[in-house]
């Protein structure tokens, strides 16, 4: 179905015109982007990702992921520059498919998939992205992504959300960076208690032990202490477990080894979003301690921290969070642990063009050799590049 190139320059031969240095089989791009380029390519990845609808309006065939894939591609269609309006024919039909996934409880999702909260904070996100402005249906998903918020206080993960109602325990960092976006985009206040509540979450997710207001009873505040912190400044998967390797078990039988975790860049980046959509501001020692991790490992040749068998797992969610990152954290230019200045606009553009295809008949799609978490799905994939080149694109 696909042909598939190293390089996109036949593709972006318009926008060399335009003065733009486009990737070639150099790695890297030696001058900035012009936004002109940038569209070219955003054009030419919406162009793929829309001759992939399937006539019920999904934006990828079978049954399987296509409620999280086809709200990703929503949300990225819908987003400017060059956004699609909810009228649009192809983003009218995915809407409508989206709706059929809606259940009594509020959530999106199907019964037999799970996944719950990881589609109702997706579809939340697309349907504010599209400016669907049902209130029954926005209050309905948000509610039940409260509802499966991890309420217990003996748990280690409690103010965390999670995939879905699997019991208190299972909450992430990702579902539950992915969930903040949504209940903020969707006009939930970042002082809402319950968004405070996962604010406690997400700090116990950062590889720093920093300062803890204690509950409600006006005492000071105390330090949070866990032992598999190391103060890098990083982030985990959640406060027992990281992708990059390590866990951590609250409650260890005797004689049980206790193993560090190890922080990694997607993670880290979700933290720091996850922060600022909260309202906390850069200058906060938490925003500034990530930001000091990624100053430490930046790179956009591997999602940084991964161990080297599994560098680029999580690649190109790596890049969407990278741009959504370092835009709202305003880092341009970049100044590396080492002294470097750097563009990370430059740096992440030449990373996603030389990773480029062309498909067969035109258009422009992205897919990780590295399979896990869906990155071998280009439908998947290059929604989240058209997220990482519209983010990128601002303030070019």
């Amino acid at each position: 179905m696909y042909q598939s190139f190293t390089v996109i320059a036949l593709w972006l031969t318009g926008a060399a015109l335009m003065g733009a240095e486009i990737a070639n089989n150099s790695p890297a791009i030696s001058s900035r982007p012009t936004p002109a380029a940038v569209e070219l390519t955003i054009s030419g990845a919406q162009r793929w990702l829309l001759a992939q609808q399937q006539d019920n309006g999904a934006f990828l065939p079978g049954n399987q992921f296509t409620l999280g894939i086809t709200a990703l591609a929503v949300h990225a269609l819908t987003s400017p520059p060059l956004a699609l309006p909810a009228d649009e024919p192809h983003v009218a039909k995915a809407i409508r498919y989206l709706h059929t996934f809606r259940q009594a409880d509020g959530g999106f999702y199907h019964p037999e998939e799970g996944l719950g909260g990881y589609g109702t904070a997706l579809t939340l996100m697309a349907f504010s992205a599209a400016k669907v402005n049902d209130v029954a249906v926005i209050h309905g998903a948000q509610n039940y992504l409260f509802g499966i918020q991890n309420q217990d206080p003996t748990s280690v993960c409690i103010g965390g959300i999670g995939y879905g109602p699997e019991g208190p325990g299972q909450e992430d960092l990702h579902n539950t960076a992915t969930a903040v976006v949504a209940l903020r985009t969707s006009g939930i206040s970042a002082s809402d208690p319950r968004l405070q509540q996962a604010l406690r979450f997400i700090e116990s997710c950062q590889n720093l032990s920093h300062p803890q207001a204690a509950p409600s009873d006006n005492k000071k505040s105390t330090a949070v202490v866990r032992p598999w912190v190391n103060n890098d400044g990083g982030a985990v998967y959640s406060p027992t477990e990281s992708k990059a390797g390590g866990d951590w078990n609250p409650r260890p039988k005797p004689g049980e080894p206790q193993l560090r975790l190890h922080s990694y860049g997607s993670m880290t980046h979700a933290l720091i979003e996850s922060y600022l959509t909260l309202d906390v501001p850069v200058s906060d020692q938490r925003v500034r301690a990530a930001l000091g991790w990624i100053r430490a490992n930046y790179g956009f040749d591997a999602n940084p921290g991964m161990p080297d068998d599994t560098a680029r797992d999580g690649l190109f969610y790596f890049y969407a969070s990278a741009a959504k990152t370092f835009d709202l954290a305003d880092q341009q230019p970049f100044a590396l642990l080492n002294g470097q200045t750097v563009d990370w606009r430059t740096d992440l553009f030449a990373a996603i063009t030389k990773r480029a295809h062309t498909a067969d008949g035109g258009g422009l799609y992205w897919l990780n050799p590295s399979p896990r978490w869906g990155e071998a799905i280009p439908h998947l994939v290059t929604t989240y590049i058209i997220q990482s080149l519209k983010r990128l694109h601002l303030h070019l």
